[in-house]
């Protein structure tokens, strides 16, 4: 399974990914498409929406294609200084997977919400980061570059809903998985979660890059 915030290593492709910034004042608005993650190819499956103010960052997502009564996860993985990256995707991001291996460009994935998926397979995820915030975060400093931020969105499914674990498959990065070796180091316990017998997979993911 691949780590969260090295999924840009999937997009190596013309997918026609657009940012739209509408700045007003010190906020800032970009729009960009949701993507699977292949095999056997990746495909626009729906949209996310990030702000940014001086605060924090708020982000949007709707999407479609997700498997029914699966436990999924949204994560903010942020390089805040992507500047300081140098494996990046042109046209599509400054950073890349060898990027977050070197701990380059100041990488932090956090815990965003999680979902119980509906019949339709369509989910609504909704979140707000502040600036300095750790207390989600899996691993480096949180946001601290809200407008400068190369912000990745990253669905996580836990698998079907496992009595019992529902709270960790929906809190955590591990929660309800069979295979919690992914987990950057020095995850925290609380947001490790309790292993189950479900495999877990990144499935989804929209990237968001600073104006």
């Amino acid at each position: 399974m691949s780590k969260l915030g090295f999924l840009v290593a999937l997009v190596a492709l013309a997918m026609g990914m657009t940012t739209a910034p509408v700045a007003a004042a010190a906020t800032e608005r970009s729009t960009s498409p949701v993507l699977t993650v292949p095999p056997p190819a990746p495909s626009v499956v729906g949209s996310s929406t990030l702000v940014r103010t001086d605060n924090g960052i708020s982000a949007t997502l709707r999407t479609t294609g997700l498997e029914p009564g699966h436990a999924v996860t949204m994560w903010w993985v942020v390089f805040n200084d992507p500047d300081g990256c140098e494996a990046g995707f042109p046209g599509i991001s400054r950073c890349g997977p060898e990027d977050a291996h070197a701990g380059r460009g100041g990488v932090s994935p956090n815990h965003a919400t999680g979902h119980v998926i509906d019949a339709d397979g369509t989910g609504e995820f909704g979140s707000h980061l502040r600036v300095g915030d750790t207390s989600r975060a899996l691993a480096g400093p949180g946001l601290v570059n809200p407008h400068g931020a190369e912000v990745i969105l990253v669905l996580k499914s836990h698998g079907p809903k496992i009595k019992g674990l529902v709270a960790d498959q929906l809190h955590t990065f591990g929660g309800g998985c069979d295979d919690q070796s992914d987990a950057p180091p020095g995850t925290p316990p609380e947001l490790l979660g309790e292993p189950g017998q479900n495999d877990c997979a990144e499935v989804q993911f929209s990237v968001h890059q600073p104006e």
